[in-house]
């Protein structure tokens, strides 16, 4: 009898031990499954690098001034969610009291999402803006911009930004930057693009002095390339 007993205990041990495999195995399948799902539902992610310059025109005497490298690099997940970093640079020769170097970093979504070159995204960023020795002014941006897509190889872009408050810098007081790109994108290559756009960026801020309202430009053609996926 307690032989019996025995062997049923055994039986019922083995049989808790299966069925706790069997939950750990279960536990462990609805884990991946939770994880798997929704990165196959965010889809693939796409990506951009380059680099450019910025043909700024001096202002002051109207010559044309060949600015520094900058460059820019992008990623897109499932077509909907971007992420965007972007350094602008000009040569202090070029600039009185307008910025020299400006870095922008931009979280995106697309509201209208047409195909991969033709969207409007909107979105929300950080901008810094460096004048020179005098030091950097940063802020809080807003952003939009849009493409339209044309025969699968071209593709025209604009975008704008407002950082409505970069704070005070020096003799400048409630700093406010707004900027404006359009161009075009040619991929004459598989993962080859090149770029050729205009921009244009103004400071507006208030004179610490005079009290008086005052901008400060940069403008000029940009011309870059780089790779994308």
């Amino acid at each position: 009898m307690s032989e019996r007993k025995s062997r049923m205990i055994k039986f019922r041990l083995s049989h808790c031990r299966y069925l706790y495999v069997k939950c750990i195995a279960r536990a462990m399948l609805m884990s991946g499954l939770l994880v798997t799902v929704p990165a196959k539902a965010l889809g693939p992610v796409d990506g951009e690098v380059g680099v450019f310059t910025w043909v700024v025109d001096d202002y002051q005497d109207t010559s044309v001034n060949s600015p520094l490298t900058g460059g820019y690099g992008e990623l897109w997940l499932g077509e909907r969610w971007g992420l965007r970093t972007a350094l602008y640079r000009v040569s202090e020769d070029s600039v009185s009291m307008a910025p020299d170097e400006q870095t922008l970093v931009d979280f995106k979504y697309r509201v209208v999402n047409v195909t991969d070159n033709t969207f409007l995204a909107v979105g929300l960023g950080w901008e810094q803006n460096r004048f020179g020795a005098e030091g950097d002014a940063s802020g809080a941006r807003i952003m939009a911009e849009g493409r339209v897509g044309v025969l699968g190889f071209l593709r025209f872009y604009a975008e704008a930004g407002w950082a409505p408050s970069l704070g005070d810098l020096g003799l400048r007081r409630d700093l406010s930057s707004i900027s404006v790109e359009t161009g075009l994108v040619l991929d004459p290559f598989p993962f080859v693009d090149l770029r050729l756009g205009w921009r244009y960026q103004i400071t507006d801020y208030t004179g610490a002095i005079t009290g008086s309202a005052a901008s400060e430009g940069s403008y000029g053609v940009l011309v870059g390339g780089g790779i994308h996926w």
